[in-house]
């Protein structure tokens, strides 16, 4: 059982766990007097995509027009797309800040990865094989262009997007 808790440590202290999944780890092994618990907590994810980009980040935000006006003055941007639900999307480089009229304003609402290949349903289906809940959002409304959205929370519940590499909204 110590090579196991020392296992642990050395993924902690290695970034490859967070502080919640060492202490998880930790408990699973004394609870069950064993090391499958412990591999239980600490599997690692499969790559499903390559990454490129932070492709945009989205903010709610208590006035739309306000707020897109402030970072088009602010920082020199355009608007690069107006999806049907009420945002706007301004444009940087391949990439894009996204204001919406979201409940929890003054807060980033997602970020969006912009991979390779970029297939949703593909992308969808091998998270699921590795226990990791994904949503499509095939709603138009809610793009202007790139087809479908692809989401899922991360081990702390941050909303994460995948999206085509220079996607703009």
């Amino acid at each position: 059982m110590i090579d196991q808790v020392d296992s642990l440590v050395r993924q902690f202290e290695e970034r490859r766990l967070g502080r919640r999944e060492l202490v998880a780890g930790v408990l699973a092994l004394v609870a069950s007097g064993g090391a499958s618990a412990v591999r239980a907590q600490t599997t690692q994810v499969p790559q499903v995509a390559q990454g490129r980009s932070i492709n945009h980040v989205s903010i709610g935000v208590s006035d739309v027009e306000r707020s897109a006006r402030f970072y088009q003055d602010l920082l020199g941007l355009e608007v690069v797309s107006r999806p049907g639900n009420g945002g706007i999307n301004l444009g940087l480089s391949d990439g894009f800040l996204g204001c919406y009229a979201l409940p929890e304003v003054g807060r980033a609402n997602h970020f969006c990865i912009g991979v390779d290949d970029y297939d949703p349903v593909r992308i969808a289906e091998a998270l699921g094989r590795a226990g990791i809940q994904a949503r499509v959002d095939t709603n138009p409304r809610n793009r202007t262009s790139g087809g479908d959205q692809l989401y899922l929370n991360d081990p702390d519940g941050t909303v994460v997007q995948l999206g085509a590499h220079g996607y703009q909204g």
